[in-house]
């Protein structure tokens, strides 16, 4: 018999995996906290003791969609890939990623600010934990300056993120938000390079 918090997990990834489809099929404004509960097969009344907000959901589907290739890039730069590059690539998918879905950038940079300064739970899924763990592998690697923090290193380099995508979703233009943040990133990084 399964444990209460397995059931938990297990309700919470039917509403996830019923979202995310739905999410992908209609978009995320077209798609209804009824459509999802339906979908999901559970009362609208759970829903909110998981989220509470739509928005909440798509933080929660967008980390749950970054864990695994957080997982995989962190293995391909201890195997001695360039984490920079890695790094580089990361922050231009999600640039990518905000660009295609602008009209929800903004509200889920607010949203995930919620996290700042908590104790994170599953810390897998979060961005900010795997830029930490990336500056970690590139400071072993000798192309970081080992006196920095690593932590510091990845909230500076958020931080720039944040404010980028806040800045652009208020007029959102193809190609600005990778044009700002390329720059911001290598200021960011050229002051942390050995």
């Amino acid at each position: 018999m399964a444990s209460q918090e397995e059931r938990r997990a297990q309700t919470r990834n039917k509403i996830t995996r019923a979202a995310k489809k739905l999410f992908d099929k209609q978009g995320f404004d077209e798609t209804s906290v009824d459509q999802i509960v339906t979908r999901a097969k559970v009362a609208k009344g759970t829903f909110y003791q998981y989220y509470e907000t739509k928005l909440d959901l798509l933080m929660d589907v967008v980390r749950d969609e970054g864990a695994e290739r957080f997982k995989a890039a962190l293995k391909a730069a201890e195997n001695g890939s360039p984490p920079l590059a890695i790094l580089e690539r990361f922050i231009m998918a999600q640039c990518d990623w905000f660009e295609a879905n602008e009209k929800v950038a903004g509200a889920l940079i607010m949203a995930s600010l919620k996290t700042v300064g908590h104790e994170l739970k599953k810390k897998e899924r979060h961005s900010r934990v795997f830029m930490t763990k990336l500056m970690q592998i590139a400071q072993q690697q000798g192309v970081v300056r080992s006196e920095l923090d690593p932590k510091e290193i990845s909230k500076v380099i958020g931080a720039a993120l944040v404010i980028s995508v806040l800045a652009w979703s208020h007029n959102p233009k193809p190609g600005v938000l990778k044009k700002s943040m390329k720059q911001s990133l290598d200021i960011a990084l050229n002051g942390a390079k050995v």
